[in-house]
């Protein structure tokens, strides 16, 4: 996942790495489909081992995304199943646009090689090394190949990529392959990033990303540069997409100034697959069921298509999938109940659709619009049983009770329009510019909310719509060779609601808490409006081989408005009073300092400073407000956080390592609501830990090595207070450690084993248990995951999430959400994937 461009060898080796029910001819189709699948793949697996590896001059399908040169290369020669060593400082400093379409081994290396005064050399082992030649001319051209040919233009939102210098900060980075081996042993993004980047918090096993905070703070989430956060945080941001449509995942830890708001924990920044290259296709095939209770009604999958490719000046992308997620259960063989509180999607039908289509108008310049749909949608027989909220508070488990009756259940909807624009040469700049819209709607589990004054004491059901549109421009200007200006200015502006059905309290309680009978739509919270402007400059400086420094400065400008309206606290009253309506405007400077240093090759270290600036949760005090409420004296004062790190990356040999040492601040934290909203409070945090990784990948051995650590601690110190106290659990995350071992005898099979420990953490104070303060028991699994290449196109694999079925309930559920035992919820039990995929 980390770069070895600065190891003295580097080792090429694959990376373990609808708003009513569904139809049912939608289930029987799908179910059917899971089932011919399921038939196929064990078909699939016993193919003749003759077809199963290419000759070094036959040609296979590539995809390797544009970075260091180095990187390229090795992906490549994984790609192409063979081993590569070189001296990476033939390579130091060089980048590549990638390979994408059908190679041989040695076109593909003559075509990431062209012009670099380097050639790729076959060894009698039948590996390869680099050795430099002379200047290629334009008969050295590989066969087949236009020497006239226009380079890959890569359209990307990305700001952290550099020549000159490193960042200073930790990051991890996932490629598509890695992304997809990895999904195997989870159940989504959320649990594969919390399985392998430090920093960040365990998931909920659920929909829902609250409390998966990195380095205890929130995250912004970019697809193609689309922010999928909304000021109004309805906590799904990771699991508005479908797996299937990502092509990497690049997370870099702490606060930034070069995106703005929504960035004080870090960036997640997702690249969906490209448009362009040689045409080619992949079609897919998943089958999940529990290993823990193999039943039916467990069976998931998944049916997904891809194919990309271009005709003159004109390329284009294009994904489908269609996936069935079905019951869960524990490590115990019980169904798990479904989660009341932020939701979930047990026994739903999902389906994604997007495409891409690009022009390039000359070798510098190159238009692309892109447009996506995401839909998922819950049809479940089960309701969350509400008798255990009557017992004792840590004393049981969340149970599924049957029966249920609810028109309208858990649904997600994103739709994302992306229209970008790069020009190599604009003024002697690289611009890179988009415009975006984005439609998301969402609806939660109904709520028994009569305890709860401010939501009119009704049993009801919550929906959010938001409506996001902007643009940003950024510009890489070079002022001399060593040293470089980026620079540009963002626009967003997000509008959201929040309607509200109420239901039939007394037929709820004749049920038993399975039947939803509607009786009103209401407003829970008014259209809120936000808008907010940036501009930032970045300069880096490379003073000579071992040092490099960087510095930038970032205004925002942020405005928020609603209109008067009647809160839920009123809707019951004869005569209601309406909160008034009003805008607030906030603007801040932030800024960031950094520099690296190489005392000797292949050791790096770097110190920086930077802030993060975000506007708090506004829907979450207007929402909840009294008629009392008034804007302009709420806690409503925008975030900014500093960041400081230390950190060391490099090795010896084929051991790499990472280390860093962070310590963030704020004066003011983000709202903290408790009590559903009656209580809402500011604090001053301070928050300190360390993030470490090691790899041990040996060339001439199939086995590899690896291992993370995060510690961290947060203290706050509440309004009016000079004490200060430990952070929740929601923020501040257990001790976690990372091991994984990997076993790759030939270019055909890999494995890998992964062991997960998140430890015991106590966040109540004076030993009382509260909201987010609950005393937290540890937990390990283990994952394990397999891949076999069946033909020169096709490759099975298979990956068994929690393989030892160990019973345990995530940090999450521990804390109890609902702050009952209906939220109270264990995680998944041995489950098994099987896929298969096949490149055309």
């Amino acid at each position: 996942m980390n770069s070895r461009k600065n190891t003295k060898y580097a080792a090429a080796r694959t990376g373990i790495p609808l708003s009513a029910r569904s139809s049912a001819l939608q289930r029987t189709t799908l179910s059917v489909a899971i089932r011919y699948a399921a038939a196929l793949l064990p078909a699939a697996a016993l193919a003749p081992a003759a077809q199963a590896q290419a000759a070094a001059g036959a040609v296979v399908h590539h995809d390797i995304p544009a970075g260091p040169l180095g990187q390229v290369l090795s992906r490549f020669a994984a790609s192409a199943g063979v081993a590569l060593s070189f001296d990476a400082r033939l390579l130091e400093g060089r980048t590549s646009d990638g390979l994408r379409g059908s190679f041989s081994v040695s076109d593909g290396f003559a075509r990431l090689l062209r012009g670099s005064g380097l050639e790729a050399q076959r060894l009698a082992s039948g590996g390869y090394t680099l050795r430099a030649v002379a200047p290629a001319s334009a008969s050295d051209a590989p066969i087949g190949v236009a020497v006239t040919e226009l380079p890959a233009i890569e359209i990307t939102a990305q700001r952290t990529s550099s020549t000159l210098m490193r960042p200073t900060r930790q990051s991890t980075r996932l490629e598509r392959e890695e992304v997809d081996e990895l999904r195997h042993a989870s159940d989504s993004l959320a649990t594969v990033l919390g399985k392998a980047v430090p920093g960040m918090a365990d998931s909920s096993r659920t929909i829902t990303d609250y409390g998966q905070t990195l380095r205890g703070r929130n995250t912004l989430v970019l697809v193609d540069g689309i922010p999928l956060n909304t000021n109004r945080d309805s906590a799904r941001n990771m699991a508005a997409l479908n797996l299937a449509s990502i092509d990497s995942v690049e997370v870099l830890n702490g606060s930034t100034a070069i995106y703005g708001a929504g960035a004080s924990g870090g960036i997640i920044a997702i690249t969906t697959r490209p448009a362009g290259g040689a045409p080619h296709a992949e079609s897919a095939v998943v089958v999940r069921s529990s290993l823990s209770r193999p039943r039916a009604d467990g069976l998931g999958g998944e049916i997904s298509h891809y194919l990309a490719g271009s005709s003159g000046a004109v390329d284009y992308a294009f994904n489908a999938a269609l996936q069935h997620i079905g019951a869960s259960y524990d490590g115990k063989s019980r169904r798990i109940a479904p989660e009341p509180s932020q939701g979930d999607l047990f026994d739903s039908e999902n389906y994604t659709v997007g495409g891409k289509i690009g022009f390039r108008i000359d070798r510098d310049r190159r238009v692309q619009l892109a447009a996506s749909r995401y839909v998922a949608g819950q049809d479940s027989e089960y309701a969350s049983d509400p008798s255990v909220a009557r017992l004792p508070a840590g004393t049981t488990v969340a149970r599924p009770i049957g029966g249920l009756r609810l028109d309208h259940q858990n649904q997600l909807r994103n739709t994302l329009v992306n229209a970008s624009y790069q020009h190599r040469n604009f003024a002697g700049s690289t611009l890179s510019a988009q415009l975006y819209y984005r439609d998301y709607f969402t609806r939660f589990t109904p709520f028994d909310a009569r305890a709860v004054s401010t939501r009119g004491n009704n049993v009801d059901q919550v929906m959010q719509n938001s409506t996001v549109w902007g643009g940003r421009a950024t510009f890489d200007t070079p002022l001399a060779s060593n040293l470089k200006l980026l620079w540009g200015l963002d626009f967003n502006q997000e509008r959201s609601d929040m309607p509200d059905d109420f239901f039939n309290a007394a037929v709820y309680d004749a049920s038993g808490g399975v039947v939803f009978e509607p009786v009103r739509s209401v407003m829970y919270m008014p259209p809120l409006t936000t808008r907010s402007i940036g501009a930032f400059g970045q300069a880096q400086y490379k003073v000579n081989q071992a040092w490099a420094l960087e510095g930038g400065l970032r205004y925002e400008h942020a405005r928020a408005s609603f209109d008067g309206f009647v809160p839920l606290s009123q809707i019951r009253a004869a005569n209601p009073a309406q909160v008034k309506g009003g805008t607030l405007s906030y603007d801040a400077w932030v800024s960031n300092v950094g520099a690296t240093f190489k005392p000797v090759r292949g050791q790096e270290l770097y110190a920086s400073f930077s802030q993060g600036f975000q506007l708090p949760d506004m829907g979450l005090q207007v929402r909840n407000a009294t008629p009392a409420f008034n804007l302009a004296s709420s806690a409503l004062e925008p975030v900014k956080t500093n960041n400081y790190e230390l950190g060391w990356r490099g090795g010896a040999g084929e051991l790499q390592g990472t280390l860093a040492l962070f310590y963030t601040t704020s004066k003011l934290g983000d709202v903290q609501s408790f009590n559903n909203g009656l209580v809402l409070t500011r604090t001053a945090e301070k928050i300190r830990g360390l993030e470490a990784r090691a790899d041990y990948l040996p060339q001439a051995a199939p086995w590899g090595y690896g291992a993370t650590l995060t510690l961290m601690s947060g203290r706050e110190t509440p309004q009016g207070s000079v004490h200060d106290q430990t952070m929740t659990g929601y923020r501040i995350p257990p001790a976690k450690v990372t091991a994984y071992a990997q076993y790759k005898p030939g270019s055909r099979w890999s494995s890998r084993l992964q062991a997960t420990y998140f430890g015991a953490r106590d966040s109540r104070l004076n030993g009382v248990a509260s909201f987010g303060r609950r005393e937290v028991s540890s937990y390990t699994t283990l994952d394990l995951v397999g891949r076999y290449q069946v033909t020169a196109q096709g490759t099975v694999t298979i990956g068994v999430e929690n393989l030892l079925n160990r019973y345990y309930l995530p940090a999450y559920s521990q804390l109890m959400r609902n702050s009952n035992n209906t939220s109270r919820l264990p995680a998944p039990g041995a489950n098994v994937n099987v896929s298969y995929r096949h490149r055309w």
